[in-house]
Formats: C-alpha cells, sequence, structure tokens
C-alpha cells in the first residue's frame, strides 16, 4: 500500500495564503456595512463574491489537510473533504489526462471515477503506475476517431482521398490557431498600425467559422483530448479577447445599451451558424452544455468588441463640445498599466464620473485642471466620447 499527499511545497502556500486570503476577503464582506452606511452598489458584487472565495478557501484548506490518494494491492481510493472514492482494479477501464486532472475511469456506469490533481506528491509516479497497469483512454478514443475518419465514405472516395484530407485539415487547423495567437498578442500588446490590427482580429474567428463549416466535419470547434479531429477553438478564444480589451481600454462608452443588443444578435447568430447541421455537439452530454455556454461566452467578447470599434472608429458624426474638471488622477498597474481621470458632471452626465485616458494625457493633466469632452453619436447609436487637453 502506498499513500500521497498533496506535494508539500504547495500544502505551504495554501496553509500560509488560505488564512491570509479568507481574513481578505471576510474584510470585503463587511465593507458594504462599514461607518452605518449600506452600500447596495458595492453589496451586490462584494457579499457573494467574498462568501465564495471564503468557502474556496475553507474547502482549499480541509482538503489539503485530509484529501490523499491511497494504492492499495487490489485497489486505489481517494479520500478528500467531501467524498471517500474507490475502485478495484477490475473496476477500471482505463485512465485519461487534462491540463489539470488525471481521471481513473470505471467499467461500470454506476461507479464514480476518481480524480488525482496534478499538485498531488508523487503525481509522476501515479501517472507512470497507471500507463503499465492500465489503458491510456485518451489513445485508445484517438485511434478509434481516426478508423471512423478514414473509413468515413462521405469525407472522399478512398482511402487515400480521407487521409490527405485529414492532413490538410489539421495542418489547416494548426494555422489559423498560431493565426489568432500572434493577431491577439499583435492587437491587444502593441496595435500598430491600429486599424489592421483590429481588422485582422475581426477576420480570423470569422475564417475559423468558414473553415469549421466547409470543412465536413473533419475540423471541429471544441478541442478534446483523445480525440483526432483537430480544433480552431483558439481562433475564437484569442482574437475575441483581444478585442473586447481594446475595446474597454481604447473608448469611453457613454451609455452601453444599443452595443448590449447589438452584440447578443451578432453572437447569437454566429452560434447558430456554428451549431447548425453539425455533428460536434449532440447535447446528449452534460459537457456539450458547457463547451456551448463557454463558446456564447467568446463570441460575445468578439461581437462586443467588433461593435464597440465600428461604432467608435469609423464615426463621422459632429461632436458636441463640453469641458470638464479633473477632481482625482489613479494609476491601476498589473498585466498592464493604465489610467484614470475621475471628472466633474458634463453635458447629460449629473454626476462624477470615471474615465480612461491616455499615458500622455495623464502626465499633462494635474487635478484641478480642466479637460475638453467630445461627445460623438457613434455609428451604431452607441453614444461615446474623448477626453483631451485645453
Amino acid at each position: 500500500m502506498k499513500e500521497y499527499r498533496i506535494a508539500k511545497g504547495w500544502a505551504i502556500i495554501i496553509y500560509l495564503f488560505a488564512p491570509l486570503l479568507i481574513g481578505l476577503f471576510g474584510w470585503l464582506l463587511i465593507l458594504p456595512f462599514q461607518n452605518g452606511n449600506f452600500e447596495p452598489n458595492a453589496s451586490w458584487i462584494l457579499i457573494p463574491v467574498s462568501l465564495a472565495m471564503i468557502a474556496l478557501m475553507v474547502f482549499g484548506v480541509l482538503d489539503a489537510y485530509k484529501g490523499r490518494l491511497i494504492i492499495q494491492d487490489n485497489s486505489i481510493k481517494s479520500i478528500s473533504t467531501f467524498s471517500n472514492r474507490e475502485l478495484a482494479f477490475d473496476e477500471i477501464k482505463g485512465f485519461t489526462l487534462n491540463e489539470q486532472y488525471i481521471f481513473v475511469e470505471p467499467t461500470a456506469k454506476g461507479k464514480k471515477r476518481i480524480k488525482i490533481s496534478k499538485y498531488i506528491g508523487g503525481y509522476n509516479e501515479i501517472l507512470h503506475w497507471l500507463i503499465q497497469n492500465f489503458p491510456d483512454l485518451d489513445i485508445q478514443n484517438a485511434i478509434l476517431e481516426e478508423q471512423e475518419i478514414l473509413n468515413d465514405d462521405t469525407i472522399g472516395w478512398t482511402k487515400e482521398i480521407r487521409e490527405e484530407k485529414l492532413t490538410k485539415a489539421r495542418q489547416t487547423s494548426k494555422l489559423i490557431n498560431w493565426a489568432a495567437g500572434i493577431v491577439a498578442a499583435w492587437s491587444f500588446f502593441y496595435p500598430t498600425p491600429y486599424q489592421y490590427s483590429i481588422l485582422a482580429a475581426i477576420i480570423i474567428p470569422i475564417l475559423a467559422l468558414i473553415v469549421v463549416r466547409s470543412s465536413n466535419g473533419l475540423i471541429r470547434v471544441d478541442e478534446k483530448n483523445g480525440s483526432a479531429y483537430p480544433s480552431v477553438i483558439y481562433a475564437f478564444i484569442f482574437p475575441s479577447l483581444g478585442l473586447m480589451l481594446r475595446a474597454v481600454f481604447d473608448y469611453n462608452i457613454f451609455d452601453y445599451s444599443n452595443a448590449w443588443l447589438t452584440s447578443t444578435i451578432i453572437a447569437l447568430a454566429l452560434l447558430f451558424l456554428l451549431l447548425i447541421k453539425q455533428k460536434e455537439i449532440t447535447f446528449k452530454k452534460k459537457l456539450d452544455y458547457l463547451t456551448v455556454s463557454s463558446l456564447a461566452l467568446f463570441l460575445f467578447a468578439y461581437s462586443f468588441g467588433t461593435v464597440i470599434h465600428t461604432n467608435c472608429y469609423y464615426d463621422n458624426s459632429e461632436p458636441e463640445y463640453f469641458t470638464a474638471k479633473v477632481l482625482n488622477k489613479r494609476v491601476s498597474s498589473g498585466k498592464s498599466t493604465s489610467y484614470y481621470f475621475e471628472l466633474s458632471p458634463w453635458g447629460q452626465l449629473s454626476e462624477i464620473d470615471e474615465v480612461s485616458v491616455g499615458k500622455g494625457l495623464f502626465n499633462r493633466i494635474e487635478i484641478g485642471d480642466e479637460v475638453n469632452i467630445y461627445f460623438r453619436t457613434g455609428k451604431l447609436d452607441i453614444p461615446w466620447f474623448t477626453v483631451t487637453d485645453k
């Protein structure tokens, strides 16, 4: 019998930082109630997020203390905070892998699989033992799927044609995924020339959609371990995130109402085009619903970024001119640095508002100075504005 627990390094990190995070989120939990004034706007976010994070940290500490994996003479057993699972060796069908876990799969449907975290001590030793004793179901599935592809007459008349099409599909998906990563980095980190970088980010997901629809099912949206089918999921993820972040950082939107509606309509239309008459997602498994939900979120991010860029970059409307006083200024630092002004009410804005500005303007303007506001209606009727110095 051999017992494995969470790796010591990770255990130390959890025991040190979990109490600090519990204290932090405990403070955020009571923040809306401080000074005898309940803040309803803050409570909508702070209370549920704080409760969820406190529960997560408590669970992490308990699982680090109690969790273990035991390999016995004829069975494997997992002990965690809320469950104990055991599979005899003759009940194990095999194992699968992803980036975070090993899943030991049972032969019987009534049995539950055992999940092994990559952060467990002796992870490589456990994986080697599984490889020596049980089949890798990912490899088996990939072999079976490839045979299905090569035997599918709808893909090509002969096996040689089908092999050639599968090879080309894999090359195409690899190329478009790499292009997506490069374009996303270009548009987010160094969008110069600006219009071409944004245009490239808009085009890549459309190309991916066309590739999926024209591949006769060979190229798929979702990437799965143990699948022989190539995927272009990264062509949807990376450019979409780049577009959304550029829209947030580059433009000050006055009213998002039309942006939400237009973005939702475009995202649903794209999702419909991806899902109609396809064999990949059948909604017979819970994972299919998670896949569609995730895809919908990325398509919405893509639609939102595209809508905001189109609305603002191509807006030729005559701007209205206003002035506002800078009441405060701050810098937000993380993976990127953002600069903000707190402005006095102006135009139709009756409350103090915080807006993002460029680094140059931030450095030139001091608290108490006035700035110019140029208000535009937007190409897609999404009002927005720019802030400049006097």
